[in-house]
């Protein structure tokens, strides 16, 4: 069994179908974590998730389209936590499939926001508190249908082959300083980080409980010294 007591991290994108399940499961491992989401609805909702566990953790409503967050980050983190053992960004919004030429100049610059800038926002601005921690990790999800380029996933799979370039080098750069970077290989993921699957259809439930434990297993063994991991 992981020994993940009172091990500190963050995760983006907290109030996802991912996110939520990673939020539940490490917090029954006994984590201390901040969540991220936009919605303060479903934050309150992983929130009574927690308190029926009888645990509770630190809700961070924010939205990551807005610039003026990233400068207020590691302050509001630091206030928390003095280091982050981990980073999770499972962050991610899919529209729709549609033709790559069809988005509005704004949907461009909202998905490219949020699927792939806001990675390298989020972690520039807390990798000092990354460096603090012995053997921190920086973790995040990719599909390899998508991330080469899969007709009609339009920004969502330019910013999966960003996300992939991202991770590799921040790897390679980090190697000495002993930050480990997990890059899941997801293959259900090809139905889309936001996809329509409801959370009421026992069988997805299962599914996703299952991914996720599969997830944590893999990324926080101390055997695991893979760079890509797949699921």
């Amino acid at each position: 069994m992981l020994d993940l007591k009172n091990k500190k991290g963050i995760i983006f994108g907290s109030t996802g179908l991912i996110g939520s399940n990673l939020a539940v499961e490490l917090t029954k491992l006994g984590t201390k974590l901040i969540l991220q989401g936009k919605s303060k609805k479903k934050l309150i909702e992983i929130d009574d998730k927690l308190r029926k566990l009888k645990k509770k953790q630190i809700l961070m409503q924010m939205d990551l389209c807005d610039l003026s967050v990233y400068s207020k980050l590691l302050k509001l983190v630091s206030s928390r936590f003095d280091s982050l053992d981990f980073l999770i960004n499972v962050v991610g919004k899919f529209n729709n499939l549609t033709p790559l030429t069809h988005l509005s100049q704004s949907d461009w610059n909202e998905l490219i926001e949020i699927n792939l800038n806001s990675y390298w926002r989020t972690l520039k601005e807390l990798e000092p508190l990354l460096r603090k921690s012995v053997k921190p990790k920086v973790i995040f999800i990719s599909n390899k249908d998508i991330s080469t380029g899969k007709a009609y996933h339009n920004i969502f799979s330019i910013a999966k082959a960003g996300i992939e370039s991202l991770a590799k080098i921040y790897s390679e750069e980090n190697k000495k300083l002993g930050i480990k970077t997990k890059l899941i290989e997801l293959k259900k993921l090809n139905v889309g980080m936001t996809t329509k699957l409801s959370g009421t259809n026992p069988s997805v439930k299962i599914s996703t409980e299952k991914l996720t434990k599969k997830i944590i297993l893999k990324c926080f063994s101390n055997n695991n010294k893979n760079y890509r991991i797949k699921i």
